[in-house]
């Protein structure tokens, strides 16, 4: 039988499909079997409850992790059948294998997963200190994985373990970067990382939790916030409180904590509300530890600083200030960091504060400070210096025992030898200090710096302006006196820098250089210093004074520039031409002065007119013209129980008789010249007493009656003893105004009879008026004596002529040119002319030889 295809085909087709079917379920059931063997041995566990993607997790076999995942996605949260429970990306971190972590990651591990101890990728990762993770994970920034929330949460825990694992993590993440602050202050901010910390602290958990907590701190405080909220965290009473912790670690970190928050400024009342200062006074007196000393010395410093009340309450802690000395004398030179913050905590301390500089002068603290001035550690030694400026500030005691201990010396040979501007107004701003008010110290101290560097105190730049006033005030003091250095600082071209000065902003500045200018025109006895009158001029000085005069806002200004003017003019007819034509000077910018409420801008207005009027009858009839004065504008100081004032004001209705209306003029001038005798008989004060010989000098040599009646009341023999006052300026202006009055018969055969009979006194009066006048007549008069003899000059217990008052720190220097070495301003410590001419110098300590 014959089968035909065509008949048939459908029944074959069907069997060819029937036939593929059977063969494809065949395959499946195959594969499925494959595939559950497969699976049971991925599945198959080990002794330890681990199964191969567990061991290839663990080992960072990463081909057979993607091999075990791809087979079945079930392997990635396959856990361990342990009591741990942990998934492939647990184990993988727990490994510390970053590139695992990192495929597991990118697979799709879940990241919330936790072990049966709570512990998930994050907590893992601290334990294990694997920052490297740590860093992926943050980086990563898995809205599954928040890693800082975690962190603060495992760094809050009871346990010490887990503290202490996130606390060391922490620090490792927060490590202070070169420069800048670590980036991740603002996460661990932004997640409560402060109140963590500050709960930590507060806890019972171990001291090495603790110790994290405030390294973490400390590693983000330089940010404003963080410190806001330690404080409001109580930051401070705990770290107070944990300053006394035994553990020198603990008293590390909180007095570093302390420190910081003590440089804000705000922070400074809670920490003394908290019992800050015996705190901290008492670590000074018992610690040991350097590094310690440190922090609290730094903040002890701050809060000395932040008012002028807890300056005194540091200074009054018992044995304060005698630990700061014990704490300098113990110290090696090589302990520069306490050093410096003891330096700059001394400074802060007796700052303007006259009993806390006494006490710890009296503790002997002075001599180390002088002992560190001569280091060679930069900042230190000028931290050193700047603690002496701030001990001798304003107090006679302190710069006498600084003086005495020798604190000049170093301090001298810096300034001379450094070119720095900083070393200059470090050291320059301490021995002007030094000082002090007194003005033969400021004298002696000018000359040491030297004429030359003053000068280029003056050159110095704008943010140096404290070089500007010791400059001003340096040259102004060596301008004065009978033996002045007027011509060296002409020479010197020390003039025109001192007019540039006067455009400076700061009114104490102009004020100085004022005062430098009027001092260097005018010599004692109103005697004109041409050539530096001559250069004010050229330099438009005289413009500048004028414009000061009417435009200053500060009436003291106003009128120590008609002062200075008025100085200008004298004896030069140039000069006040120049005045007279200048648009915008008018006497009655000087007349409205003298109705001010302010006592010394009066006395000082009537100075000018004085000054003005002197010897000068045209500017007396001007001033006439320009509204005139009254009597009763000067009788408040003739009648003052000032010295000062009384001694001025008698000068000035003397010069202005002429032109004062309501009183007759030989009245005036008699009540003036009697009240300046008065004070040369009475009074105690060395400078009145110069002030007032050279206001009688300047009357000597005035109009026609003024000698005679000055000499007419027995002023030449008060004058003759004055002559042998221990003060160099008493004694100079002493001998001027009797050479002014030497012109004078009566005064003549006065003088030669007090000589003759004193020859010791003729020596003085010669030496003296070397630079001014004296009688021919007189000259002549006492060649005669000396040729028909005279009885020896006994010298014993007369004043050394030269010999300037003691000056301590000067005594042991036998070679004044040895402290300077090779100064790099070429200028002598005692100032160029001393080689050439020391008898010039009054106060120098120069032997004269007296024949």
């Amino acid at each position: 039988m014959r089968w035909r295809l065509g008949d048939d085909g459908g029944a074959l087709e069907s069997l060819i499909l029937e036939a593929s079917t059977l063969i494809r379920s065949t395959r499946q059931e195959t594969e499925k079997d494959e595939f559950a063997k497969e699976r049971a041995i991925m599945n198959d566990l080990d002794d330890n409850g681990w199964s191969h993607i567990h061991h290839a997790a663990y080992h960072g076999y990463i081909k057979s992790i993607e091999k075990f995942v791809g087979a079945s996605e079930d392997q990635l949260e396959f856990p361990t059948n342990d009591d741990k429970l942990m998934t492939p990306i647990l184990l993988a971190v727990d490994s510390g294998k970053l590139d695992t972590v990192e495929c597991l990651v990118k697979l799709g591990s879940d990241l919330r997963y936790q072990n049966t101890q709570n512990q998930g990728p994050v907590e893992i990762a601290a334990l294990k200190q694997y920052i490297d993770i740590l860093e992926f994970f943050i980086k990563h920034d898995h809205k599954e994985l928040p890693v800082w929330p975690k962190l603060m949460k495992f760094m809050g825990s009871d346990m010490d373990e887990e503290a202490e694992a996130a606390g060391k993590m922490l620090v490792l993440l927060t490590k202070p970067l070169e420069d800048v602050l670590n980036p991740y202050w603002e996460p661990i901010v932004q997640n409560g990382g402060v109140p963590v910390m500050m709960k930590v602290i507060k806890s019972m958990v171990c001291d090495k939790a603790k110790l994290y907590a405030f390294t973490i701190l400390l590693n983000i405080i330089e940010a404003k916030v963080v410190k806001e909220q330690i404080v409001k965290a109580a930051g401070i009473p705990t770290a107070l409180k944990m300053i006394t912790n035994p553990d020198r670690e603990i008293v590390y970190a909180s007095s570093c904590i302390l420190c910081h928050l003590s440089m804000v400024k705000e922070y400074i009342d809670s920490m003394v509300q908290n019992g800050a200062i015996p705190i901290l006074v008492k670590l000074w007196q018992s610690s040991n530890d350097t590094d310690i000393l440190v922090q609290v010395t730094e903040t002890i410093s701050q809060i000395a600083s932040a008012n002028a009340e807890y300056q005194k309450t540091i200074g009054n802690s018992s044995g304060a200030l005698t630990a700061v000395v014990g704490l300098f004398e113990n110290r090696s030179p090589n302990s520069k960091s306490l050093l410096l913050a003891l330096t700059r905590a001394v400074s802060n301390i007796v700052q303007k504060d006259e009993e806390n500089q006494n006490m710890f002068v009296d503790e002997g603290g002075s001599s180390a400070l002088i002992s560190l001035a001569n280091v060679k550690y930069h900042e230190l030694q000028l931290s050193a210096i700047s603690a002496i400026h701030m001990l001798a500030q304003d107090n006679p005691h302190t710069q006498k025992v600084i003086l005495e201990e020798g604190g000049v010396i170093p301090l001298m040979q810096l300034l001379k030898r450094s070119g720095s501007p900083n070393v200059h107004v470090c050291t320059a701003s301490a021995l002007w200090a030094l000082a002090g008010e007194d003005i033969d110290e400021r004298r002696s101290m000018a000359s040491m710096i030297g004429v030359n560097l003053l000068i280029d105190f003056l050159n110095a730049q704008a943010e140096n302006d404290i070089l500007h006033y010791i400059g001003a005030e340096g040259l102004a003091v060596l301008a004065q006196g009978a033996l002045n250095k007027q011509d060296t600082i002409a020479n010197a071209n020390g003039v025109q820098p001192l007019v540039r000065l006067l455009r400076s902003p700061k009114e104490h500045i102009v004020l100085s250089t004022i005062r430098a200018l009027r001092h260097l025109c005018i010599g004692i006895g109103f005697i004109p210093h041409v050539k530096n009158q001559a250069t004010i001029l050229g330099a438009r000085g005289i413009r500048y004074l004028v414009a000061l005069m009417v435009h200053s806002r500060n009436e003291l200004v106003r009128v120590e520039s008609a002062l200075s003017l008025g100085y200008c003019s004298i004896g030069n007819a140039e000069v006040m031409t120049d005045i007279s034509e200048n648009v915008d000077f008018d006497y009655i910018h000087i007349l409205r002065r003298l109705h001010s409420s302010d006592n010394l801008v009066r006395l000082l207005a009537g100075g000018a007119l004085a000054a003005f009027a002197y010897n000068n009858v045209t500017q007396q009839k001007e001033i006439a013209e320009s509204g005139g004065i009254r009597y009763h504008s000067f009788v408040p100081f003739l009648e003052s129980n000032d010295e000062f004032f009384r001694c001025n004001a008698a000068f000035q209705v003397v010069v202005l008789a002429r032109i004062i209306p309501d009183e007759d003029q030989a009245t005036t001038s008699a009540i003036g010249i009697k009240l300046l005798v008065d004070l040369i008989q009475q009074s105690k004060n060395p400078l009145i007493l110069a002030l007032t010989a050279e206001c009688i000098a300047r009357l000597a040599h005035t109009r026609a009656g003024v000698p005679a009646a000055v000499v007419s009341i027995q002023s030449v023999d008060v004058l003759c003893q004055l002559m042998l006052a221990e003060n160099e300026q008493v004694r100079g202006s002493a001998a001027i105004a009797l050479g002014y009055l030497s012109f004078n018969h009566k005064a003549e055969r006065e003088m030669l009879n007090r000589c003759r009979q004193d020859p010791y006194l003729f020596k003085v009066l010669k030496y003296y008026t070397q630079n001014y006048r004296l009688s021919q007549a007189f000259l002549e008069a006492w060649k005669h004596y000396q040729h028909i003899g005279l009885p020896p000059i006994d010298t014993a217990q007369k004043p050394c002529l030269v010999g300037k008052k003691n000056m301590p720190f000067l005594s042991n220097i036998k070679n004044p040119n040895a402290l300077d070495g090779t100064s790099v301003h070429d200028t002598e410590l005692w100032g160029a002319e001393w080689a050439e001419s020391p008898s010039k110098f009054a106060h120098e300590p120069v032997e004269y030889q007296l024949s």
